[in-house]
């Protein structure tokens, strides 16, 4: 069997999310492990597909596509595709700087790659994606796995603790 004929079996797949989904609130539903999904948790938003912008998908479709991907049984999904799903992944965190992977997928390949910078002090995207629904979808996804694991970020902490002492400076000094 060829490399780049290989399809996985059901059982066999991961969950990746669609690439034309916008994520926008946490979609609380019967996942038997929602943070086994592929943003961290469920989520609710509409559909960006051409010709279906603004398109609120169904809980059943957010269920069995938006947020897992590979969604071919899905009547949005635009035959000529960049990709079919999105995943993503926090690398290193190192002197106050998360680094967050992503890949694209089609046809169960790589179709493109990246890193985003997120710096934790500010809480703000130092490099975020140019692609306004994978830089959501990278949001929701760090945000899903900062409230799964409780404060991810040690810069937060310390952040969060300079910030209190500045305050508390200013104030005395007053």
């Amino acid at each position: 069997m060829a490399l780049n004929s290989y399809q996985p079996a059901a059982a066999d797949e991961d969950f990746v999310a669609c690439p034309f989904f916008m994520p926008e609130q946490r979609f609380e539903s019967d996942w038997p492990f929602p943070q086994r999904l592929p943003l961290g948790a469920g989520w609710a938003g509409t559909c960006t597909a051409p010709g279906h912008e603004g398109a609120r998908p169904s809980d059943e479709e957010l269920k069995s596509g938006c947020n897992l991907g590979y969604a071919n049984t899905c009547s949005r999904l635009p035959a000529e595709r960049h990709a079919d799903a999105v995943r993503f992944a926090l690398g290193e965190e190192r002197d106050g700087i998360l680094h967050v992977l992503f890949v694209c997928e089609r046809d169960y390949l790589p179709a493109g790659h990246g890193e985003l910078l997120y710096e934790t002090a500010s809480t703000s995207w130092l490099q975020p994606h140019d692609d306004p629904r994978v830089q959501r979808m990278a949001e929701c996804y760090l945000q899903a796995q900062r409230a799964r694991r409780g404060n991810l970020f040690p810069a937060d902490e310390i952040a969060a603790a300079a910030a209190s002492s500045s305050q508390e400076s200013a104030a005395a000094g007053k």
